[in-house]
């Protein structure tokens, strides 16, 4: 109820943003002037697509974090072939646009989930989420500036995974990265493709996020890795 006034319309929306092949509602409701800018210049997440071409196989069953308005999600899908991925996206305005990017790229093997991914030593349940402009800036992180607080849904990332049978994950959450591993069963997962937040986390939130990685037996991959997008891989064991 709280996003009806989002939903109006919306079927007859018919201009549309082109970025690397993926097409893109341009409603201003979500992409702002900045985002558009963004998108036309090819700056939109630049670092992380360039990235997952040497990495993913049409065969990688995926989990993306943070999924924001669907792109990387569907760039996945109509680029790279993936045939199985799941969005999860904490902000409910932003799983409904996920969802009309992927029927306006014919989309159908995508799944958008509504939620916030713990650790497991927390409590499944209600999570609060502060939602701030630009939608990007919206986390767990409670500091004031944020427009409204919302309770999503929260569920154990290891139990998403095993349930999804994921190999790949793909984080982008605003800071969140800082303890999402710690005390967390990444199950089957072979690829951790992380999107580093230095400003919200410091360089002791990212120690912490890599010593977690390094624990569960990942390691950094430099040849993939550019910027603030960074991937992990699980080390064979000799």
């Amino acid at each position: 109820m709280i996003f009806k006034q989002y939903k109006r319309a919306v079927d007859d929306m018919q201009d549309y943003l082109s970025l690397r092949g993926v097409q893109i509602p341009d409603d201003p409701q979500i992409i702002t002037q900045k985002v558009k800018r963004s998108i036309l210049a090819e700056r939109y997440e630049k670092d992380e697509v360039n990235g997952l071409p040497k990495f993913i196989d049409p065969k990688d069953r995926v989990v993306e974090l943070g999924a924001g308005i669907g792109f990387v999600s569907s760039f996945l899908v109509t680029q790279l072939g993936v045939r199985n991925a799941m969005c999860v996206e904490a902000n409910p305005v932003l799983c409904e646009f996920a969802r009309r990017v992927h029927k306006a790229n014919n989309i159908e093997n995508v799944s958008v989930v509504n939620a916030v991914a713990l650790t497991d030593g927390q409590e499944p349940g209600t999570a609060s989420f502060f939602v701030r402009e630009p939608f990007w800036s919206s986390s767990l992180d409670p500091t004031p500036g944020y427009e409204k607080k919302i309770g999503v849904p929260a569920h154990r990332l290891s139990e998403m995974l095993r349930d999804f049978d994921a190999n790949v994950l793909i984080v982008d959450i605003e800071g969140g990265e800082k303890h999402l591993f710690d005390g967390v069963d990444l199950a089957n997962v072979q690829k951790v493709y992380l999107e580093v937040h230095t400003r919200k986390i410091g360089l002791h939130g990212i120690k912490k996020c890599f010593d977690n990685l390094s624990a569960l037996g990942f390691a950094y991959d430099q040849r993939v890795s550019c910027g603030g997008s960074v991937l992990f891989r699980r080390a064979k064991s000799r």
